[in-house]
């Protein structure tokens, strides 16, 4: 389901880091439904070799623009229209995923953003979640209504993250490959 919805909205990679899921394994490669073979997809040793290859070789800024999806939530309406903070997470509409945070346009595609989800049922992995912790990369959320559901899973997470890239790439026009 990732891998098609990447596709489905021109990111420029899927990146994987060790523990990740399997994407050769024939049933993901059955249910991507031949986007497997359509996007790059590249797998690292380390949380720290992913980090050093974002940085250096593709110029993305990680502690502003790498985001790991969590069940965090920021600054929400309260019952009574206060405001109750919970923790500095912005919701997934919050951020500038196709413009850069100054609310310009990315047309050139110099600002790329990262979106990280955790494994299945285990959620994200420790070395993402200590990078959280020490503020080297950002988190971001799916909001959902109070009570409703506990999370989403990881695929119907990143796929509403992932049209909403898409959707910001339309309405400012920067259909550059920047996610």
């Amino acid at each position: 389901t990732l891998l098609r919805s990447s596709l489905a909205v021109s990111v420029t990679a899927v990146l994987l880091v060790h523990n990740s899921c399997d994407v050769w394994n024939p049933k993901a490669i059955r249910s991507a439904m031949g986007a497997t073979f359509r996007i790059p997809i590249r797998r690292f040793d380390t949380f720290d070799n992913l980090i050093d290859f974002l940085n250096v070789d593709c110029g993305v800024n990680t502690k502003e623009r790498f985001y790991a999806a969590t069940m965090d939530v920021a600054e929400e309406e309260g019952p009574e229209t206060e405001k109750v903070s919970a923790s500095s997470s912005p919701a997934y509409y919050e951020v500038g995923w196709a413009y850069n945070n100054d609310n310009n346009a990315n047309l050139g595609g110099s600002n790329p953003a990262v979106l990280c989800l955790g494994k299945e049922g285990e959620g994200l992995h420790p070395e993402i979640r200590e990078a959280l912790s020490k503020g080297n990369i950002k988190s971001v959320h799916v909001p959902m209504e109070p009570g409703s559901m506990e999370s989403l899973n990881a695929a119907v997470c990143g796929s509403v993250v992932l049209f909403e890239y898409l959707r910001q790439k339309r309405v400012y026009g920067t259909y550059n490959d920047d996610l």
